[in-house]
Formats: C-alpha cells, sequence, structure tokens
C-alpha cells in the first residue's frame, strides 16, 4: 500500500488510516466480482501448508474465506441477510 501511494506520488498511507477508511462499522460487505477476484488473488499468491510447491486446497481456501468474513463481520458489524 505505501509502495502504490509512492508510486502515484500520493501521501503515504498508514494501516490504521487504512484500516479506519476500509473496516469501519457500516461498511458494506465487498460485491461478488470483488470477492472473487480477492480469492483467486489469494490462490494465486498462496502457498501450501504441507508442501511448498502446491497451491493451496480447496478446503484451505474455504476455511481462509469463513475466517474473513468472520473478521469483516466482526469489525464492520455488516451482517449479509
Amino acid at each position: 500500500m505505501q509502495k502504490d501511494s509512492l508510486q502515484r506520488g500520493l501521501p503515504i498511507s498508514k494501516e490504521a488510516s487504512a484500516r479506519q477508511h476500509c473496516l469501519h462499522k457500516g461498511v458494506d460487505a465487498p460485491d461478488l466480482a470483488t470477492v472473487k477476484d480477492f480469492l483467486r488473488f489469494y490462490i494465486a499468491t498462496s502457498r501450501g501448508k504441507i508442501d511448498e510447491d502446491e497451491r493451496p486446497t480447496t478446503d484451505s481456501v474455504n476455511t481462509f474465506t469463513k475466517w474473513f468474513f468472520a473478521g469483516f463481520t466482526r469489525m464492520t458489524g455488516h451482517i449479509d441477510r
């Protein structure tokens, strides 16, 4: 995030300000296309826990997704109904 800000000639953002901007109460959950892109990015940049040359398994990606949305819900108070 800091490198991106420097490349664009913007002020360097701090983790706290980014967290306040993206994870405050009332922030809506991302749309399905954004979630899919995020999970594709996660899969492409992650390594397996047992064999580091392998991609994460379906079960581990599903677990990561559950943890991510549990944390998002806790931080933002957003519950999708």
